[in-house]
């Protein structure tokens, strides 16, 4: 069933400058490189938890229209070459339980990227991508993807930008002390990541005109196309953990859509200022958190779009879009070795 169609189905509206409108579909084309086409109905829907999280890939989207389903305003629009959802799920485990389940309802996407800012034994601005994620409330293990992770793997060779290393404390302040981390950030792909729930099962609401953290609303977008086509996370030994993460790939793993979760760092090691654990260090280093984790985001739909874009890559988009998750991630690490011996091997 096309997601356009489900959209009227279901009378969720789509506002662009005052006028309903809803998006033009590619006959024929499914999957995760469909999302990368002209014209396409696929769709990546990208999360965050709250604005400040948001904000750095909306600033680098191309955004075409604001689009209402199921009560919930998102942006859609492309980022990187991909035809993107971009929204909030709020923070905590229930909200993030619900938003998941609204959005794919509502778009039926043909992925689901999680970016935003955890706490982690690792250091501030680190990038981390887990393997499975563990939500604490009841055990449940979510494995991520393995295609996409792999595609996570191939895009950390390709960053849009270097990674943030300064930022002003308190970061709202541009007058504020400006910090500068003494080393500089990596990805690292880590074992498992775990959300948990210090809200027993209630959802936290957030506060409208609450700002970058606890506010409701969308983060500001960019002028629209002229060619339309309490954050908390606490000090973990874990290799990230936050409260959203794991509901969204659960809902994910329920509905047959395919995961991934790029969360950087806020509050853990190497902190300039001193060991000073949750929540100094997550109300001084969210905004740097954010923006790494944005570029990494930002890698991942650039490579998926040059994997769309390639012709000898045709094989793998057929394998996506018919889910051979195992067989398609095979290739893409086949693929990546050989593109690193061809570089390994050419004359200086």
């Amino acid at each position: 069933m096309a997601g356009a169609r489900g959209w009227r189905r279901r009378s969720a509206a789509v506002l662009l400058a005052g006028v309903i409108a809803s998006p033009t579909p590619a006959v024929g084309m499914t999957g995760l490189c469909a999302s990368a086409a002209a014209g396409a109905e696929s769709h990546v829907v990208v999360l965050s938890a709250f604005p400040a999280e948001l904000a750095p890939l909306v600033a680098a989207a191309q955004v075409e229209m604001t689009v209402e389903a199921e009560g919930r305003r998102y942006y859609l629009g492309r980022l990187e070459g991909v035809r993107v959802v971009l929204g909030l799920t709020g923070i905590g485990i229930v909200n993030a339980a619900s938003r998941a389940a609204s959005v794919i309802r509502s778009f039926e996407p043909a992925g689901i990227i999680m970016s935003g800012v955890a706490g982690s034994r690792y250091r501030i601005g680190d990038v981390v991508v887990a393997a499975r994620w563990l939500e604490q409330s009841n055990g449940r293990v979510v494995r991520v993807n393995p295609a996409m992770l792999q595609l996570a793997r191939r895009a950390a060779m390709t960053l849009p930008a270097p990674f943030q290393t300064c930022t002003h404390i308190p970061p709202t302040s541009p007058d504020g002390e400006t910090v500068c981390l003494p080393y500089s950030p990596v990805i690292v792909f880590g074992h498992r990541g775990q959300s948990g729930d210090p809200f027993a099962g209630k959802p936290l609401p957030c506060t409208p005109g609450g700002g970058e953290i606890f506010g409701c609303e969308l983060p500001e977008a960019p002028a629209l196309s002229p060619h339309p086509t309490a954050r908390l996370t606490a000090t973990t030994n874990a290799d990230v953990q936050d409260m959203e993460t794991a509901a969204v790939a659960r809902a994910a793993a329920r509905h047959h859509v395919p995961f991934v979760a790029m969360r950087a760092v806020s509050d853990g090691a190497g902190d300039p200022l001193g060991d000073r654990g949750f929540p100094a260090q997550f109300f001084d280093y969210y905004r740097l958190a954010a923006e790494n984790a944005a570029l990494v985001t930002r890698a991942f739909l650039a490579e998926l779009s040059r994997l769309a874009g390639d012709p000898s890559s045709r094989r793998i988009c057929r394998l996506l879009a018919h889910r051979h998750w195992q067989r398609a991630a095979a290739r893409l690490r086949a693929t990546s070795r050989m593109d690193a011996s061809a570089k390994t091997a050419r004359p200086a």
